[in-house]
């Protein structure tokens, strides 16, 4: 049996705009005269430790979970018989190599890192075929690969001369089903196989296991992507969970009148429109929305009015968020940041639009932000629509990039309420408020229970300007509660300790939260989205993590937070950046 690497391609989509994207180099969506921290600094936080319990939050209702459970089938126990009998062997690999690596002792370490999947990593159900990837010491050019489970006959045995495998699509759907909720043990060990002969080794490499949840991820991913480097090739790419390949959705092309950009976006609630930030010809950038099934169609009437599209349509308008709560005939609103020096003065300010406007007077409004008189960025909308939560700063740029000055340090997440738009008192979040760091990039789950953002510790670049948060290398993600508490740090900030590469340093980014949220025997599985620079060529990828809670003393408490995962669907070649995970429609209609 021939083991062909495979080359897949992924999709994400974008709710950030971007000047300069690091590695992705792009002219579009972004601060414009504020600059990239791409380059590491010394000041960032320390890694700290990874938290993986006990970070209390408080308890949410049922809005924003649900989704397809996926068990274990009538006999969880099995056995099953999805892993084959017979070992699997590439026809590079000498036909000794078996037998060699059966009877020849191993040593105890000194052999492969296993760099994807980090064990440990929580996998959905539903995922596409798990693919494993690891680094060989100098000389080794035979791998042995085991896997195992406990309600499965055979362990799966490979030898190799590539440094990746991935489970073939049967294999991996049976084993999917029938061992959800169990452990997959994984075993590398590699040697130097000449003229028939073990030269050295073998040596044993990584041990460890794999969860497979037992429930899937829900819904699908739209993300931006600048193309390969250079290219500047902006597009909004999309795919559904276990999707081998993405789709584009929305490109600068497809849209017409003169557009140049594509790039900030969410979804709407139904998952039919994204409401995104475009680019015309004279680089003037507004928010619009169309349809993500393919057919790039506006809106009728009815979902949006013309008068609503053209108040989204004023130039210096970005980053479009909404709420299931407040997306009705009756009610439909949307919140962006606007700056329009004739209208409302020179500063960002948080706006909403109603989406069945039909006076451009009275279509539109500032949120009032009380006692809060910073630079407003990156809002997020709970899904009971009542609550808003946005960074507040000493500047802000393009509705997403801030950064502090000598004489105001701040940039912290606020809450303010919505109250029929008319706003109200904004306070600081507790725990995502810390005058230590800067935080930003905050997001909502579903349920409403817990808040995800980044953050890092505030330090100079070589310039002698402060680092601002847009594409920043030390930024790292965090967790808590929605009504503030404990930051927790999640274990998916950190590749595994043998690749060589540490965070803070690797660009964690913009973390995004699935649309439900999964109950299983007293615990609600959640899932986290975001882009990395931890690959080898060192542009934004996208990754997937997996939050568990459980209640405690009436409180809903994070009990594990798991390792990423690596997104194998995606383009790698490409920069792929600021994913929306969302119920959203891509598939073209029938």
């Amino acid at each position: 049996m021939k083991i062909a690497p495979r080359r897949d391609t992924v999709l994400w989509f974008t709710l950030v705009s971007a000047a300069a994207l690091g590695t992705a180099g792009v002219s579009c969506s972004g601060g414009s005269s504020e600059g990239s921290s791409a380059a590491p600094g010394t000041g960032g936080a320390g890694p700290g430790g990874s938290v993986g319990s006990g970070g209390s939050v408080s308890s949410a209702g049922a809005s924003g979970e649900g989704g397809t459970f996926v068990g274990s089938g009538p006999d969880p126990d099995g056995p099953f018989a999805d892993f084959p009998a017979s070992p699997q062997v590439d026809i590079n690999v000498p036909a000794e190599a078996p037998g060699l690596f059966e009877t020849t002792p191993a040593q105890p370490q000194g052999g492969p890192c296993m760099a994807e999947p980090p064990m440990d990593v929580l996998v959905p159900t539903n995922w596409t075929p798990l693919r494993f990837e690891w680094i060989a010491p100098p000389e080794h050019n035979v791998f042995e690969l085991r896997l195992s489970v406990e309600n499965q006959v055979n362990e799966l045995a490979v030898y190799t001369t590539a440094t990746s495998y991935t489970i073939p699509t049967d294999v991996w759907t049976g084993l999917a089903g029938h061992s959800a909720g169990r452990d997959i043990k994984v075993i590398v060990r590699s040697a130097q196989i000449d003229g028939g002969q073990i030269v050295s080794g073998p040596f044993v490499g990584t041990e460890g296991v794999v969860h497979v949840a037992p429930v899937a991820a829900p819904g699908s991913i739209i993300y931006w992507t600048t193309g390969a480097p250079g290219s500047n090739k902006t597009a909004l790419k999309g795919f559904t969970i276990g999707d081998a390949e993405v789709k584009t959705v929305l490109a600068p092309e497809s849209l017409g009148g003169g557009t140049k950009c594509v790039g900030c976006h969410s979804s709407s609630p139904d998952g039919v429109f994204s409401f995104f930030v475009r680019d015309d010809a004279n680089d003037a950038r507004s928010v619009t929305s169309r349809k993500v099934d393919g057919t790039v169609g506006l809106p009728s009437a009815m979902q949006v009015s013309t008068v609503a599209l053209d108040l989204l349509a004023r130039s210096r308008q970005v980053v479009p968020t909404l709420s299931e709560a407040h997306y009705s005939a009756e009610d439909a609103v949307v919140l962006t940041i606007l700056s329009d020096p004739a209208l409302i003065g020179p500063a960002w300010e948080l706006v909403w639009t109603d989406l069945h406007a039909q006076d451009p007077a009275t279509g539109w409004g500032i949120l009032e932000r009380i006692g809060d008189t910073g630079a407003v960025a990156s809002p997020t909308w709970w899904h009971d629509g009542k609550t808003i939560a946005y960074t507040s700063a000493a500047t802000s740029a393009e509705g997403v990039v801030t950064q502090i000055t000598d004489v105001d340090r701040r940039t912290d997440i606020y809450t303010v309420p919505y109250n029929d738009r008319q706003g109200g008192d904004a306070t600081p979040l507790p725990g995502a408020s810390d005058p230590a760091y800067l935080e930003y990039y905050p997001v909502i789950s579903p349920g409403d229970a817990l808040l995800a953002f980044n953050r890092f510790a505030p330090y100079k670049l070589p310039n002698g300007q402060w680092a601002d948060s847009y594409d920043e290398p030390m930024a790292e993600i965090f967790v808590v509660p929605a009504k503030g508490g404990e930051a927790v740090r999640v274990a998916a900030n950190d590749p595994p300790a043998c690749v060589g590469k540490t965070s803070p340093g690797l660009t964690n980014s913009w973390p995004r939260w699935a649309p439900s949220a999964e109950a299983f025997e007293g615990k609600k599985y959640y899932w986290l989205t975001f882009s990395s620079k931890r690959r080898d060529a060192n542009n934004p990828q996208l990754f997937v993590s997996g939050v568990v809670t459980r209640m405690e003393n009436g409180a809903e408490v994070i009990d594990e937070a798991y390792p990423a995962l690596y997104v194998t669907s995606q383009v790698p070649e490409e920069n792929n950046h600021t994913p929306a995970w969302d119920v959203f429609q891509i598939e073209p209609p029938r």
